[in-house]
């Protein structure tokens, strides 16, 4: 697909108009995501559980909460319950990784792919606590 192409869908995803487009189709640092968009679509990003205890949302090792590569939470495809407190932490991970993707790099390269929910468990003054480990799949399409 070519990179125009690209730009015109982001351009109507987004709902702005021509002129209201131009800063962020004339932004540098665009082109890099505009370059790289077409190979980084092809990833899912799954959040698995790792470790779960007392969560109230039902988080558990090995549920998968998954998320396409810009950014949204694929709720036909992740649990029907996704806890609020998790989400916050989560979002800095993904955030890593679509750094990454956006930049052409291999998304897995990200060190610290772990993160969990903002309770820290009876043990500390709350009720439970999930850890969620973050990996880029790329998917056949």
């Amino acid at each position: 697909m070519k990179k125009e192409r690209i730009i015109n869908i982001i351009q109507k995803r987004l709902g702005l108009e021509d002129s209201e487009f131009q800063a962020i189709k004339n932004n540098p640092r665009f082109q890099r995501l505009f370059d790289n968009a077409v190979e980084a679509s092809r990833y899912r990003l799954f959040a698995e559980g790792i470790e779960s205890k007392g969560c109230h949302s039902g988080h558990t090792p090995g549920q998968k909460i998954i998320i396409d590569s810009t950014g949204n939470l694929l709720t036909r495809e992740s649990p029907e319950r996704v806890c609020d407190f998790l989400l916050p932490n989560l979002l800095l991970v993904v955030n890593a990784f679509f750094e990454n993707l956006m930049n052409g790099r291999d998304p897995n390269e990200v060190i610290f792919n772990r993160t969990g929910c903002f309770d820290v468990g009876p043990a500390c003054g709350g009720w439970g606590h999930v850890v969620m480990e973050m990996t880029a799949v790329k998917t056949s399409g």
